[in-house]
Parts: structure tokens; sequence; C-alpha cells
């Protein structure tokens, strides 16, 4: 079940399955990610660990939502950018049993537009470790072929399921906000 609220010129998509009240909530985890934007009408998407994802990760406490995009971005693309609106998009998924580890957690991922038309650094990335050793690498999609790509990579298991509805869900309300339902 998911409920989807409009605030603050922001779509709110909130997954509850288990029907938790925020009450019980022991963890939460904050995440930003940006869809990167070139002047082709491309965008930039990260293969790794056998998924794909927009670039993006943790929230720093010691970080603006912006501050932490951006750090995201230096490390993952090498691009140094500017965040030039706030988040278009919130997805807040509650877990009664994450991972199955008995806590009950909210994973918050803020979605923002980034334009920018440098392309991947691979010499100024920070990669972490794990993805040092898996199969990380960027490459860019023509927006128009983004839905078509990710429904097709779930159809044939390449991307995992939950991250490949979610990534559709976020590009259905990009081309909905920005480009005029395309």
């Amino acid at each position: 079940m998911y409920i989807i609220r409009k605030e603050d010129n922001m779509k709110r998509r909130i997954i509850n399955d288990d029907k938790i009240d925020i009450t019980e909530v022991k963890d939460t985890v904050i995440r930003v990610k940006g869809l990167m934007v070139n002047e082709n009408q491309e965008l930039l998407v990260i293969h790794n660990n056998y998924t794909y994802q927009f670039p993006g990760g943790h929230w720093r406490e010691n970080e603006s939502l912006e501050e932490s995009l951006k750090r995201e971005i230096k490390e993952e693309t090498g691009i140094n950018c500017d965040i030039e609106t706030g988040p278009f998009m919130v997805i807040e998924e509650y877990y009664n049993n994450y991972l199955n580890l008995g806590n009950t957690r909210c994973n918050k991922i803020y979605y923002y537009i980034v334009h920018s038309n440098d392309g991947p650094k691979i010499e100024e990335m920070s990669l972490s470790e794990l993805e040092q050793k898996t199969d990380f690498h960027l490459f860019y999609i023509p927006i128009k072929d983004m839905k078509q790509f990710l429904q097709e990579s779930i159809e044939n298991a390449s991307i995992e399921k939950e991250i490949g509805e979610e990534m559709l869900a976020v590009m259905e309300e990009y081309q909905e906000k920005y480009r005029g339902g395309e």
C-alpha cells in the first residue's frame, strides 16, 4: 500500500505495507538522489552491484540535503554541480522488520533535478570500497527511453524490482512535472 500526497510542490510517496505508526519507527535513514539531465535530454545512470540507480547516497547529519547530494554526485561521478531547486519528490518506505534485523525502519529518499553538461570525470571520483570491487560504471540514457529501459530491466531481472519500480515512479513524476507528461 502506498499513499501519494502533494506538499510544498513536492510529491510524497509513502509505502507502508506493514501499517506502521510513525511512533514505532526506531531507525530513519535519509538518502538523496539526483536526476542528472544534460542539454541532450539524457539522464546519467549508474550500474553497480547488478542493478541500476540514479546518482546519490546517504545524508550526513552535518550537511543539508543539498550539500549531501553535491558530495555524493562528486564521489560517484566526479562532477561538481549546483543544486538550483529543492527536491521534487520524496519516497518514504516503512519496514516492520528491516532486513530481518528486528528493527522498525523508515527510509526516506529525496529526489532532485540536477542540470549538468559535464561528463563523468573518473579521475575525480571517490568510490566506496564496495563500489570499487563491483561492476560500477556510468552511462547516459535519453529521457524519452528511460521508462521503457526500466520496464524491460524489471522484466528481464537486470534491476532489483523494488528499485526499478521506484525509479519508474520518479520518472513519471519528473515527466509530469517538468516535461508536460511526455
